[in-house]
């Protein structure tokens, strides 16, 4: 048979061992040689089961914490200050050097009030000790043995760090072994100082607290530093059972643990049995006055001013530097946020939302039972036939139907009654009930989001992503929002197409700011037969009209008209480019011109800053670097951003050419809401209302920064009712944002302003050529010096200038020719069954009467 071939170390082994085994079996002290044998070989199994070689190498691991990280922000004067923390438990390093001693008279140890307090509950001899305390082991083991029961842990501070640091909760002989191992060896390598430091840093205290620090300013709302005789007992008193002796969960149990406590304190000969029965008095009032839910926590408690940017970044950073390291590592992390802009931002959006949930009065579904009254036998059917559980609810019908009533009527009366009755029990329990309730009466919330960019840079410097961030709404729209831009992404389009005429300039085609174009009624026959007819918002025509005044004015058929002009083909690469989707692409059809496509508000915004930036792409980025406990760098954000290449999409040519129109748009257009607030220098910037009412936004930027703004609500098919359009319910949000975000910063200009190629031309403004004698009403307009008009305006006295009727079947026939030309998709009818016309896919948002 075959054998295993044998070692070099199995070889040794054997030869070692035999070669022990002779001197022990030879000579005359057989048994002792034996009994020495069996000890040997006794400890090295007990090394073995405790012990290992690599607790040498961790043993400096016991003075690293888990620090939690810092997330900070700018303020005004350009320093960093922090907003928020990451942790999942709460710890506040402390230094020992930073507990100052004690003045007593009375007793020999002057340490700070926190370290007697929990020396003389802990571990009283654990200046003198090595580590283990046999004495205090074999006092446990009478206690314990005299009370039936473990009452009494014999575990020093020394052991506790060794457990806290290395070694799980569990119960049993090995794990003891190994604390005591582990103990011994810390107490050979750290000074008793530095254990006793790591001890009060690992110490659970509680509400998920971890160490001294954490649970003094948790528990008090002060440093651990400040802490009073009372107050440091409390502390100690929570080292066994943190949940049970409590004083937010229990205070009865939490006073009695306190008062064994001041009696150690007593029998340890550091306080007096006056001064403890006088601190233990002075923490009634601490008592009397603790009015906290016995589920707070730590964690509520953190630093967290902006909730949305703080989730956003979180959520980035995980993905980046991994969950333990957010957590634990005590990073400091240095976002590009700005402290006053993101105040304003909260300021200016989140009361609209709530204000605007009321005006819009969409009521969530109530009728909750209708499912019951209707189906309920239908599901006891299924439920049999698939093993499905029962259908109920949580709360009885008759308590639904109260409560409903209660909010909603009696609860005012019983308000009424108690102002005449004086009651202050029954008006605090009203006055809370106020408080805790939905304050949304069942109303559906209206979400919006706002987010700014600083168009040079790409540095996020606001972010607000709801009606509020709670645990039932995290959801961070600028970011995960899909909504239709509507005529917000007309800027986008006209940008892209007078960037095309004057790289391709065509007299026949070429799209200025002072372009002619018929407001008119449109049809187009579709794939199935239909028609689609793409309307104004208010059905209404003006004729023939500037490109300057249709973007203005909000004119939708005007923006078919551009894109049917030019060819879609001819700018799906330059759309593609601004508005950067990758794994998504923009459909291939007229509906663009008009928005029907959806974007996130960050992309929309995104896209505009490129228009902001004179045509080149922007990168946004949130947090500039990432640095560890000690000031090291371990990520540099700054790097990445700088190896995204900014691409020149759009001429600069182009990016003035539509600033200068939306200028028009917040002067004299749908945009005038924007001023509301004083806004101190120049704007540019479109709204955008969809079909419906179901969107509303404004886009627009300064040369110092972008900014969207956008209302809705999460179900994409409800309206915010009628009127509320981009210009009602955005603008304005978005004018304070900007007025008060930028009132401190001085005004510039673009940049990239001198670099800009124009020709300026005095046009007639009713046919945008070239005036001729006749035309008496002259507008100055920019162009593309290859796109300068060269015809002489001879239509004055014509009858162009009227409005267009409603189109007769031969010129919706040929404008659908002319669209099968551009996409070459269009089929016709069926013979035999009529076209269905369908209705405008979106209603612009043109001034309308408020």
């Amino acid at each position: 048979m075959k054998q295993e071939p044998v070692g070099l170390f199995e070889k040794y082994f054997i030869i070692w061992f035999r070669i022990v085994t002779e001197k022990i079996w030879t000579g005359d002290k057989k048994v002792r040689n034996t009994f020495l044998a069996i000890m040997c070989f006794g400890v090295l199994n007990v090394f073995l089961l405790t012990g290992s070689i690599k607790d040498f190498f961790r043993l400096e691991e016991a003075a690293v914490y888990d620090i939690p990280s810092t997330l900070y922000g700018l303020n005004e004067k350009g320093e960093y200050e922090p907003i928020a923390e990451y942790y999942k438990f709460s710890r506040i390093p402390v230094k020992l050097q930073e507990l100052k001693p004690e003045t007593s008279d009375y007793s020999p140890d002057n340490r700070h009030k926190l370290i007697q307090c929990f020396l003389s509950t802990e571990d009283n001899s654990f200046y003198s000790h090595n580590g283990i305390d046999l004495k205090g082991i074999a006092r446990a083991f009478v206690v314990n043995l005299m009370a039936g029961r473990v009452k009494e842990g014999a575990s020093t501070i020394t052991q506790q760090v060794a457990r806290l640091k290395f070694l799980s909760i569990e119960r049993s002989i090995a794990r003891k072994a190994r604390e005591a191992w582990l103990a011994i060896l810390l107490e050979l390598v750290y000074p008793k100082d530095n254990i006793l430091e790591v001890y009060l840093n690992e110490i659970p205290l509680g509400h998920g607290t971890i160490g001294v620090g954490a649970a003094s300013r948790f528990y008090f709302r002060k440093e651990v530093q400040d802490v009073t005789w009372g107050e440091a007992a409390i502390l100690a008193s929570l080292t066994t059972r943190p949940t049970q002796f409590s004083p937010i969960v229990n205070p009865v149990s939490s006073m009695n643990k306190v008062r064994v406590v001041f009696r150690k304190l007593v029998e340890n000969g550091r306080m007096t049995v006056a001064d403890a029965e006088k601190e233990f008095a002075s923490l009634e009032e601490y008592y009397t006055n603790l009015n906290r839910s016995p589920n707070d926590s730590a964690f509520s408690d953190r630093l967290n001013r902006f909730p949305y940017v703080t989730e956003y970044i979180r959520k980035n950073l995980i993905r980046s530097i991994g969950p333990s390291r957010l957590y634990n590592g005590g990073l400091k992390i240095y976002s590009t946020i700005q402290i006053r802009h993101q105040e304003e931002a909260e300021k200016a959006l989140l009361p609209a939302l709530q204000r605007q949930t009321i005006e819009s009065n969409q009521r969530a579904f109530r009728n909750i039972d209708a499912f019951d009254d209707l189906y309920g036998s239908g599901y006891s059917l299924i439920a049999d036939l698939y093993d499905l559980p029962e259908f109920k609810f949580k709360i009885s019908k008759i308590e639904r139907t109260f409560s409903s009533a209660y909010q909603e009527d009696l609860r005012d009366e019983f308000y009424a009654l108690n102002l005449l009755t004086g009651d202050d029990y029954l008006g605090d329990t009203l006055e809370k009930n106020y408080n805790t309730q939905n304050t949304k009466d069942h109303l559906l919330p209206v979400e919006g989001s706002l987010i700014a960019i600083r168009p040079e840079t790409g540095y996020i410097t606001a972010l607000v992503g709801g009606s509020g961030f709670r645990s039932d709404n995290q959801q961070i729209r600028p970011f995960q929002a899909f909504r239709q831009p509507g005529s917000a992404f007309k800027p986008i389009l006209y940008a892209v197409a007078m960037d095309y005429s004057g790289k391709n300039p065509d007299p026949e085609k070429n799209v200025t700011p002072a372009t002619l174009f018929a407001d008119s009624p449109l049809q187009y026959l579709m794939e199935d037969g239909d028609e689609w007819a793409p309307e104004n918002y208010s059905s209404e025509y003006s004729g023939f009209i500037l490109l300057r005044k249709a973007l203005e004015q909000s004119k939708n058929s005007v923006a078919v008209r551009v894109l049917e002009q030019v060819g879609l083909s001819n700018l799906m690469e330059s759309l593609r480019g601004m508005l950067q989707l990758p794994g998504r692409d923009i459909p291939y059809n007229f509906s663009v011109s008009l928005g029907s496509f959806e974007l996130t508000p960050y992309e929309l915004t995104r896209a505009y800053a490129a228009l902001a930036s004179g045509g080149k792409t922007v990168n946004p980025i949130s947090v500039l670097y990432v640095e560890d406990n000690s000031g090291k760098v371990i990520k540099d954000f700054r790097k990445d951003y700088e190896d995204v290449e900014r691409k020149q999409i759009i001429s600069k040519e182009a990016a003035f050419l539509i600033t200068s129109m939306m200028k028009d748009v917040v002067e004299e257009g749908t945009g005038r809401g924007v001023l509301s607030y004083g806004l101190n220098r120049k704007a540019y910037g479109k709204t955008g209302t969809t079909n419906n009412f179901r969107d509303a936004w404004f886009v627009g930027y300064t040369p110092e920064l972008v900014t969207s703004v956008w209302f809705g609500y999460d179900v994409g098919t409800i309206s915010l009712g009628r009127g509320m359009t981009g210009g009602k319910l955005s603008a304005p949000v978005w004018g304070r944002f900007m007025a008060r975000a930028l009132e401190r910063e001085p005004a510039k200009e673009f940049p990239w302003l001198s670099e800009v190629k124009i020709t300026k031309r005095t046009v007639c403004r009713m046919s945008g050529k070239l005036p001729s004698g006749q035309c008496h009403d002259l507008l100055e307009e920019y162009f593309i010096p290859q796109t300068v008009p060269k015809d002489v305006c001879n239509d004055h006295g014509s009858a162009w200038n009227v409005v267009e009727s409603k189109p007769q079947p031969q010129s919706t026939q040929n404008t659908a020719e002319k669209k099968k030309q551009d996409t070459k998709v269009e089929k016709k009818p069926t013979q035999g069954k009529p076209p269905k016309r369908k209705n405008s896919v979106f209603s612009g948002d043109e001034e309308i009467d408020y």
